[in-house]
């Protein structure tokens, strides 16, 4: 793609030659958090028979495919999806790959130590565990996805980041037992999340494609966009996340 140019918040031009679509397809029964409802829809109206054409949604939970959280997912007074400012979601940023960690490591500090120089303040933060390729229906992808802990959400804390994704179910591990699989997080979930919750930093979750933006490197700068619809009182919502490549 040819450089086009885009307005961002300081007044200047944002300048980009790509653009990778950052979110999985959205389709009724896709792969989720194994104990949420999946996503139904389908269509009501036909243009062959209406005229239009109208699809119903009928079940979607807020964290569907590709979403984000904000505070008030994990904290009682924390702010909604509306509450938090249009610039808390989109920014320069960094996304660093961390692929070669094994099925439900924990991505520690000194992992994100080793990448310091690329966690800035008041930037995005995206991890690449290459788990948007095993997106399936296997304990696999629905358990044992890397994530952070608690001492490497409080080093981010630390840094200032304004909002950190990840290709994982989520950015904490799996801490619920259905009968196939137990808990197999060593580290609270809940805590990682109300850590970097408190600190308004927004959470992007099941990303795809982001080997598209490294191109073979072990990290990358872009401009992520990840913009929720504008739920009222709602902790959540999907997301369809972009990267603009420089």
């Amino acid at each position: 793609m040819s450089k086009q140019p885009s307005t961002h918040s300081s007044g200047g031009t944002l300048r980009f030659r790509k653009l990778v679509d950052l979110s999985h397809p959205l389709y009724p029964g896709m792969p989720g958090w194994p104990t949420q409802p999946s996503l139904r829809y389908e269509m009501i109206k036909t243009v062959a028979r209406d005229t239009y054409a109208l699809t119903l949604i009928s079940q979607m939970v807020t964290h569907t495919g590709t979403h984000i959280d904000t505070p008030a997912h994990f904290l009682p007074a924390g702010k909604m999806v509306d509450q938090l400012p249009l610039e808390s979601y989109y920014g320069e940023g960094t996304l660093i790959n961390l692929s070669k960690k094994r099925a439900a490591a924990e991505i520690t500090k000194d992992d994100l130590e080793k990448h310091e120089r690329d966690i800035r303040k008041g930037e995005v933060l995206l991890i690449r565990t290459g788990w948007d390729k095993k997106l399936g229906m296997t304990p696999e992808f629905l358990f044992e996805w890397p994530y952070l802990g608690v001492e490497s959400a409080q080093y981010l804390v630390s840094r200032k980041i304004k909002a950190v994704g990840t290709d994982g179910l989520s950015i904490g591990g799996w801490n619920e037992t259905v009968p196939a699989h137990p808990a197999s997080a060593k580290s609270s979930p809940t805590e990682t999340h109300k850590i970097l919750l408190s600190a308004n930093i927004v959470i992007i979750e099941v990303l795809a494609n982001l080997d598209q933006v490294l191109e073979g490197r072990d990290s990358a700068r872009a401009f992520f966009l990840f913009a929720p619809l504008n739920f009222v009182n709602a902790e959540g919502s999907p997301t369809r996340a972009v990267a603009f490549l420089q």
